[in-house]
């Protein structure tokens, strides 16, 4: 394991914002057009091969289309339009839950009408997202908070703004601006709200349209993924792997990454945000409850879980990532029931440990929305439930091991598709915790060992999986989680 973790974290590219950049003129408008011409999945196809994320292929490709038909690759274009129906399942599962999928295929179709080019007729799964995510930014827009920075995602989805005359333009830009001149740290939300912007044709603070241009015209296609950078993300969860590994030593992140961590865990909203202070993105359950997990285990402060009622989902038990949110995360409480329980707080960590029993169906755990694998739900409810005291909580462990060595592919590893790194490291960890305790079943030693022989003998692929605008990989985690799980199965299946 390495001795510090990058603090700019490296994430995937992303199709949909590189091909947004490139709508904007300027000195990366050629470079982003040859990339996408270079970075194809399939014919006339961008993204996740459609049979594992036809969303991500139906957004990358729909986004990739638009771009090249700006740049005058009309044929290309063209028959990438006509892949788009295809890519679509006849009865797909319920909605993807990207933040912004409906909203961006919603803009892209306003993109080509702006400018006199025609859209696609979406397949009827595509429009009704496309309804929902437009009701969700209509609530959103009346919201008395939508300009708030700290609390709203209008800065993140800011591709919305395009051709809605109810977003005062002037205001949205001082709220949402971050210090490197990006709205958001979002590459493709800066490029979008720049080409409103221009469309409107009226005048807004020069010095701020300067950055932001400025911002837009230094992108590179490699380092342009669906955020710039995501700090925290890796810092709080190298500190709960390493904490896997029961050993005293430090874990491989700076002194001066933790602190900021603890830092902004006290933002006045109670919310941490993966990219770290000065952003304009708000903070959300999750990164707040493995932040001070992460906290709490290297001895430094971190605000009360309490602090997050706010984010408890109206009638239910379970709390939101965002506010806004269509329906709860799965880890999202898996999470946060891991640091009510180091926290004792058991008045609240009941009804979450009752929530996510209710999200068991024939002792198969549902996968979480924002990762593509349900690996990584299974993984975590094996890892952090074995932890808890609880009968509820000892139940939800063993049901995720049982769901874990049912799923395990021959070759040792772990994967929605091929098996994969990042998704075998979830399994083993999550199993070796449960093992631990004895919740494990018959098996589990077996299990261990061919995981191990598969990560053993592979490296670390970096397949984007985690959900946010397109599908992404947070590079570094997967490393981490490879030497993790390795280590981890070393110290369970050791000779005795």
């Amino acid at each position: 394991m390495t001795s510090q973790v990058k603090q700019l974290v490296d994430l995937s590219p992303s199709v949909y914002d590189i091909a947004a950049v490139s709508l904007v003129p300027g000195p990366q408008q050629a470079l982003c057009v040859d990339w996408l011409l270079t970075h194809t999945t399939g014919p006339h196809a961008w993204g996740a091969p459609p049979h594992r994320s036809w969303f991500d292929a139906y957004i990358s490709t729909y986004a990739a289309a638009v771009a090249l038909r700006n740049a005058g690759r009309h044929r290309i274009a063209d028959r990438a339009f006509g892949s788009l129906p295809g890519m679509v399942p006849a009865t797909p599962s319920p909605g993807p839950e990207t933040l912004t999928f409906g909203g961006l295929v919603d803009v892209l179709d306003r993109i080509n009408a702006a400018r006199g080019w025609t859209a696609p007729a979406h397949p009827a799964p595509v429009r009704a997202v496309i309804d929902r995510e437009r009701a969700k930014w209509e609530r959103m827009r009346t919201w008395s908070e939508f300009y708030n920075p700290s609390l709203s995602i209008a800065g993140y989805c800011a591709e919305r703004v395009y051709g809605d005359p109810a977003v005062d333009l002037g205001r949205f830009l001082e709220a949402f601006q971050a210090p490197n001149g990006s709205i958001a740290n979002s590459p493709g939300a800066s490029a979008v709200f720049l080409l409103e912007y221009e469309r409107r044709g009226r005048q807004l603070d020069g010095r701020r349209l300067g950055r932001l241009q400025e911002y837009l015209h230094s992108r590179i296609p490699a380092d342009t993924a669906y955020l710039d950078r995501v700090p925290h993300f890796v810092t709080a969860w190298t500190v709960m792997f390493h904490h896997e590994l029961g050993t005293p030593q430090d874990p491989p992140c700076t002194p001066r990454a933790l602190d900021e961590l603890s830092r902004d865990l006290h933002h006045p909203s109670g919310l941490l945000c993966t990219v770290g202070a000065g952003t304009t993105i708000p903070g959300d359950t999750d990164s707040t409850a493995c932040a001070a997990i992460a906290a709490r285990i290297t001895g430094r402060p971190a605000p009360k879980a309490a602090t997050l009622d706010f984010m408890i989902e109206t009638g239910s038990d379970a709390y939101r990532t965002f506010l806004f949110e269509h329906d709860p995360s799965l880890t999202t409480n898996i999470h946060m029931a891991a640091l009510l329980d180091l926290e004792q707080d058991h008045d609240r960590l009941l009804p979450v440990l009752r929530w996510l029993q209710s999200q068991t169906t024939q002792q198969r755990v549902k996968a979480c929305k924002w990762h593509l694998s349900p690996t990584y739900a299974l993984g975590e409810m094996a890892r952090v439930m074995s932890r808890i005291d609880h009968p509820l909580a000892r139940a939800l462990s063993a049901d995720a091991s049982v769901e874990l060595a049912r799923t395990q592919n021959t070759d040792g590893g772990w994967g929605a598709g091929a098996s994969t790194a990042e998704e075998t490291a979830y399994s083993a960890i999550g199993l070796a915790a449960a093992a631990e305790r004895n919740l494990a079943g018959a098996g589990w030693q077996r299990a261990l060992r061919e995981a191990h022989t598969f990560l053993s003998t592979h490296d670390p692929q970096l397949t984007p999986l985690w959900l946010g605008k397109t599908l992404y990989c947070v590079q570094p985690l997967v490393h981490l989680l490879h030497a993790t799980a390795i280590r981890r199965i070393d110290t369970m299946c050791a000779p005795k």
